[in-house]
């Protein structure tokens, strides 16, 4: 049975921080914007797209969130945009 229903996906419990800046982005734990990326062939989320530190993997942060969860958040509270 399949679903088209990202919540699977999304790490609410599992977030411990979120920086969105007044420009828009997303910041990872260096401050840095975060970058956007595809989950490859060896992830469970296969071609969904997330934001991860800018400096992976040579001096990673650990800064991981999906971008579904971004959206939504973005959706519940615009202001965190502005």
């Amino acid at each position: 049975m399949s679903s088209s229903s990202s919540e699977s996906i999304l790490p609410f419990k599992k977030l411990k921080s979120l920086s969105l800046g007044t420009d828009g982005n997303v910041y990872c734990n260096h401050n840095m914007v975060a970058v956007l990326r595809v989950a490859g062939s060896r992830s469970v989320g296969l071609g969904h797209e997330f934001y991860g530190c800018p400096l992976w993997p040579e001096s990673d942060c650990k800064f991981f969130i999906w971008k579904e969860y971004v959206d939504v958040m973005l959706v519940k509270d615009p202001t965190l945009n502005n």
